[in-house]
């Protein structure tokens, strides 16, 4: 079974390290291949979502919205 994981803290390294260690399971590496796939990735989702064209633009202004907000302070 293939499982992709999002490692949030550097500690859980050390747990899946320890986890492959004891053979209960195998960590791949980033590859090149990888690299490719993530660059990639929009294409095989594009108009996934099926929204009509009013849809799609209210979907794009909410996105350009939230963006906006990456920048502000937080404090």
């Amino acid at each position: 079974m293939l499982v992709t994981v999002e490692v949030i803290r550097e500690g859980a390294l050390d747990l899946l390290s320890d986890m492959e260690r004891l053979d209960l399971i195998r960590l791949n590496t980033p590859t090149k291949n990888n690299a490719i796939y993530e660059k990639n990735i929009s294409r095989q989702f594009a108009g996934a979502l099926h929204l009509s064209d009013a849809d799609y633009n209210i979907y794009q202004n909410v996105l350009k919205e939230g963006r906006k907000e990456w920048h502000k302070d937080i404090c």
